[in-house]
């Protein structure tokens, strides 16, 4: 019950690598996200900053919808990661 809970209110954050710009996002609608894109074991999301527009949003390490640790050095971002331009 309380792993359904935690699951439930769980939030990740994407920050802006060039504006500094933060949202909370929770996440079992980034699980939704990436069942509904197939993403591969690990892959991780990152979002076109919707306020400056140029930077990357990186987000807090978190596990995925396959229970793989999620986590980006935003000095270094991999090159398999998705890139969601509209969110």
């Amino acid at each position: 019950m309380r792993r359904a809970v935690r699951w439930l209110f769980s939030k990740v954050t994407y920050t802006c690598q060039h504006c500094g710009a933060r949202q909370r996002i929770p996440l079992r609608r980034l699980h939704v996200f990436e069942r509904f894109h197939r993403l591969d074991h690990g892959v991780a999301v990152l979002i076109l900053c919707p306020a400056c527009g140029e930077g990357l949003q990186m987000p807090s390490p978190y596990r995925s919808h396959t229970g793989d640790l999620v986590s980006v050095d935003p000095a270094d971002p991999p090159d398999s990661a998705y890139i969601h331009h509209f969110y």
